[in-house]
């Protein structure tokens, strides 16, 4: 079993939206969630794609703390994370720096910090 990340394309009335879908079941998993989550028949679905994590999350690991706050403060920068939080988690289990916008600490990391707009704000 593996986990498969997909970003689906719906439409509706008022126009459309894009969601991330986190799947175990391949695809066809997916739409069946994203139908049973959203009440909509599977022709709302314009487009879905799998994405890929394995590169992004390559280019957002760091083995030491200096290495993932250079990456950290040069993503904080960029045009389109402007007024976004650039979180620093370090993996007990994989032990390494992971960098990414979403916050959410689970049992075996811990958060260091966060950049915003190139500003470091360290975590206790």
């Amino acid at each position: 079993m593996t986990i498969g990340i997909y970003k689906a394309t719906l439409k509706h009335d008022t126009g459309t939206t894009t969601l991330r879908v986190v799947s175990l079941s391949g695809k066809q998993g997916a739409i069946q969630q994203i139908t049973t989550a959203e009440g909509c028949p599977e022709c709302a679905i314009v487009g879905i794609v799998e994405i890929f994590n394995d590169t992004r999350q390559q280019d957002m690991k760091a083995t030491t703390i200096g290495e993932a706050k250079s990456r950290a403060r040069a993503k904080s920068l960029e045009k389109k994370h402007k007024d976004e939080s650039i979180f620093i988690i370090y993996c007990n289990r994989t032990e390494h720096f992971y960098i990414d916008t979403d916050g959410l600490i689970r049992l075996w990391e811990k958060s260091h910090g966060y950049y915003v707009n190139g500003v470091y704000t360290a975590e206790d």
